[in-house]
């Protein structure tokens, strides 16, 4: 029984130390983050919303521009996989697997040029 208890007060001690440990962690790392500015910090002090409300606008358009790259991925990402089961069962050729890949990283990286030459258009 002693020796139970000994390995319990061992165990509480690390487990103390090691919780200790990770609650310190986060204030050390944010103690060196800049200070975060809101994207019309200055416009809606001064007045002037329409300022304001473009760069919402440039925000949302960009979110959404990135939105479609990601959609773009998952679907490539899908039929890919899909491609590889049916060469996995023998249904397709593994040279379709390859095409298919191969074409989806074209097409990926297509999409990511006109996204990001949208954020710089919007």
């Amino acid at each position: 029984m002693n020796k139970l208890a000994q390995l319990c007060c061992r165990f509480n001690r690390r487990v103390v130390a090691v919780l200790t440990l990770l609650a310190l962690m986060p204030i050390q790392a944010m103690a060196l983050m800049p200070t975060a500015e809101g994207k019309g910090s200055t416009a809606a002090t001064s007045g002037d919303w329409l300022d304001l409300f473009t760069k919402y606008l440039d925000s949302g358009a960009d979110v959404i521009a990135w939105g479609a790259v990601i959609l773009a991925f998952i679907v490539v990402a899908v039929v890919t996989v899909g491609k590889f089961n049916d060469a996995r069962k023998n249904k397709a050729e593994w040279a379709e697997v390859g095409l298919t890949a191969g074409v989806g990283t074209v097409i990926l990286l297509f999409v990511v040029f006109l996204a990001t030459e949208a954020t710089k258009v919007i």
